[in-house]
């Protein structure tokens, strides 16, 4: 058990630089601590939680910066100056370098969205679901050269029910992300010591970022892998798709039942009003709430019968 002794922050607030793009976790850390800056990843189109955290160190007057990866190295004495206490990272898009993370008093912490040691690397929320999995977790762990290795601060297990999103389940964690990063500041401000152990990477599991290629539906698979993969890419992640009457369709929202059927997978096998009743491999989908696009991406309506199949490409 490895413990690491805390600074007493008797009078001011811990001071905090934020690398993120989480706006509930910048949210604590304005409630908590003292922020003296946020670093974000350059602003995607209609990315509500960047536009979020833009309006929070707005209103608060922290200082904002928006960088590419090579260009965070410019901000190490920067960052040096500022003083930090701690950085907290969650969901940052690039590897904080040590030159960085080593920096404050009490070192760099990571929100991680699984059980670590389960669950390394990238969008290990959609993967979770993809996998079937019935249960995930939170870790806030500290950050050191690998890749979601660090010593364990403090975690918590969370579940995954059946009929759970990518985003339902993504709130609940960092609902409990939440408690938890504020349990660890109100330590770290009374004084108390920290305990923290490392991981068992005999038990590590390690996933890629998505690609688009990730989406594509492979009707061969039982159906339930199929709901799957549409539950785990809803809004605001690009969806599962296919392609029908050389259009390509995304699934925003399906339910799955089983059962058994005469029609081959992929097939239409009832229309009622705007929802697609589809024969899969242990039962049906029902999707109501899909869109069909045109060779350039923009949506169009599409008349979809009893009979028509769906397929891969």
């Amino acid at each position: 058990m490895l413990v690491q002794r805390l600074i007493l922050m008797s009078k001011n607030k811990t001071k905090v630089i934020y690398l993120g793009n989480n706006s509930e976790i910048l949210n604590c850390l304005i409630k908590n601590s003292d922020v003296r800056s946020v670093f974000c990843q350059p602003m995607e189109k209609n990315n509500v939680n960047l536009m979020e955290i833009k309006e929070l160190t707005e209103k608060h007057s922290i200082p904002f910066h928006q960088t590419e990866k090579k260009e965070l190295y410019n901000y190490i004495s920067y960052i040096k100056e500022s003083s930090p206490d701690l950085i907290v990272v969650c969901g940052y898009k690039y590897i904080v370098p040590s030159e960085i993370f080593n920096i404050p008093k009490l070192k760099t912490i990571n929100i991680h969205p699984s059980y670590l040691p389960h669950y390394r690397g990238q969008h290990v929320v959609n993967w979770a679901i993809v996998n079937g999995e019935t249960e995930t977790g939170v870790t806030i762990h500290f950050v050191d050269e690998g890749i979601d290795t660090g010593d364990i601060i403090v975690q918590k297990k969370i579940p995954i029910l059946f009929e759970d999103s990518a985003s339902v389940l993504h709130e609940r964690i960092y609902h409990e992300a939440y408690d938890l990063l504020k349990l660890v500041l109100d330590r770290i401000y009374s004084g108390s010591t920290l305990q923290s152990r490392k991981q068992d990477n005999s038990k590590a599991s390690y996933f890629k970022p998505r690609s688009p290629q990730d989406g594509v539906i492979d009707w061969n698979k039982d159906g339930i892998e199929i709901y799957n993969l549409i539950r785990a890419l809803v809004k605001p992640w690009p969806g599962a798709y296919s392609y029908i009457k050389d259009r390509k369709v995304i699934f925003w929202n399906a339910q799955f039942e089983t059962g058994s059927y005469n029609s081959s997978p992929s097939m239409i096998i009832n229309v009622l009003g705007s929802k697609l009743i589809i024969s899969v491999k242990g039962g049906k989908l029902l999707v109501d709430d899909y869109v069909a696009l045109d060779k350039n991406g923009n949506e169009i309506n599409i008349e979809l019968q009893i009979g028509d199949k769906f397929e891969r490409e």
